[in-house]
């Protein structure tokens, strides 16, 4: 695959992609198909495509689909590249047909100020394998005490915010990280109960003053 990739990247060449189920839910295509790709775009997608001068892939008993998309993966870097660093968890994304994938917070240091957003991303340009989005922490170091940066963090490049498996029990403190997600546009993904508690105890909070 990264032999392929390169070419696409580099517009090296003319891909042929032969007789692969072509699976494409935006259209509704679902059958055997050939797609042509010319330089890095594809410009033809048809059966039997005839063309000479071309790099052949045979696709039969293989899917064809858009690149799919992690909402949550663990890339562990930085701090843990023993674990996993950004390129390794590129090429496991690849080589599964992930494109895009979105890596949580729960990194050493957390994903919580600018800098750690920008050092991501110019790893993710070094290793040039997919698209990564980094998720940015709901409160400093994950701790559940006090919100982020959530506008800077948002100009920086996050696609989220999360406290990915530490939970956010302070009902104020949620209640304030929701009101500043609402004001940047973007969402809080539930995620392993992080917001878990914040949010029962801020809807209890909330039926108690109605209630009374």
């Amino acid at each position: 695959w990264q032999y392929y990739l390169s070419m696409l990247e580099e517009g090296l060449s003319n891909i042929l992609i032969k007789g692969g189920r072509v699976i494409d839910p935006k259209t509704k295509v679902d059958d055997i198909l050939d797609i042509l790709i010319t330089g890095n775009k594809i410009s033809k997608i048809s059966k039997r495509i005839k063309k000479s001068d071309v790099q052949l892939i045979d696709a039969k008993g293989k899917i064809v689909c858009p690149g799919f998309i992690d909402l949550h993966c663990h890339l562990r870097d930085p701090g843990r590249p023993d674990e996993e660093t950004i390129e390794s968890g590129g090429e496991s994304a690849i080589a599964g047909g992930f494109t895009t994938i979105c890596c949580m917070p729960n990194t050493e240091p957390a994903i919580d100020n600018e800098g750690i957003v920008k050092y991501i991303y110019k790893e993710a340009a070094r290793a040039n394998l997919c698209r990564i989005f980094p998720i940015g922490a709901i409160t400093k170091k994950r701790q559940g005490k006090e919100i982020t940066e959530f506008g800077e963090l948002v100009n920086a490049g996050v696609k989220g915010f999360s406290d990915d498996g530490d939970v956010v029990a302070d009902s104020n403190v949620f209640r304030h990280a929701l009101e500043y997600s609402k004001r940047v546009n973007i969402v809080l993904p539930r995620s392993d109960g992080t917001i878990g508690i914040g949010l029962s105890r801020t809807l209890t909070n909330l039926f108690a003053k109605l209630k009374y």
